[in-house]
């Protein structure tokens, strides 16, 4: 035994501390803590004198904490409207809208950055939001998509449509998110507005 805790406003606080505890390493605290900052360690000092900043470097915070580095913005857009547009799929949401929607299909269009958000019960309805935006922008935009750039899900595979249409469908590699980056910026930006709102 170590000492005993008082609950105190939804928290266990350490309330006299046997002074066995310093004969513990301080590395040991530093992981039974989650792996705090060495400036969290810190503060606790200043409260329990026995628990001590990390004397050595700990690898696992370097594994468990580090980031991925910025991808660098693409500068390439294209000369004109609909030439290129950019298509992803977000979902499932861990809790449906009011009509049972889990998924949304986002369209960008690569020249105007302009962007059409399609709510959806399941994936499969993927196909038709697709045909019927196809159809959208030849019929009031007077213009043809020539390429669209997706992911390689399943729902996008839609060959003799797109061939139909002589539409080129380009697809990122595998496990390669940042080649569809402009879609998966939206998804961030859609995402963080729909939280700020429900706050």
């Amino acid at each position: 035994m170590i000492g005993s805790v008082e609950y105190q406003e939804g928290l266990y606080v350490l309330s006299n501390p046997t002074r066995f505890v310093n004969s513990i390493n301080s590395n040991i605290w530093h992981k039974r803590l989650g792996h705090p900052s060495n400036k969290r360690l810190h503060v606790l000092h200043s409260k329990f004198d026995y628990i001590y900043s990390v004397n050595e470097p700990c690898d696992i915070c370097h594994m468990a904490k580090q980031k991925k580095l910025s991808f660098s913005n693409s500068e390439s857009r294209t000369e004109r409207f609909f030439s290129l547009i950019h298509v992803d799929i977000w979902g499932p949401s861990p809790t449906p809208s009011l009509h049972g929607h889990r998924y949304f299909l986002t369209v960008i269009d690569d020249f105007s950055r302009f962007s059409w958000v399609y709510l959806m019960q399941n994936k499969s309805e993927t196909r038709t939001h697709l045909v019927n935006f196809i159809n959208l922008v030849e019929n009031q935009f007077e213009t043809k998509v020539q390429i669209i750039r997706s992911d390689n899900g399943n729902e996008f595979k839609m060959n003799s449509f797109f061939d139909s249409k002589g539409i080129i469908h380009q697809t990122t590699c595998v496990e390669t998110p940042k080649q569809n980056g402009i879609a998966e910026r939206k998804h961030q930006h859609l995402l963080n507005v729909a939280r700020a709102l429900i706050f």
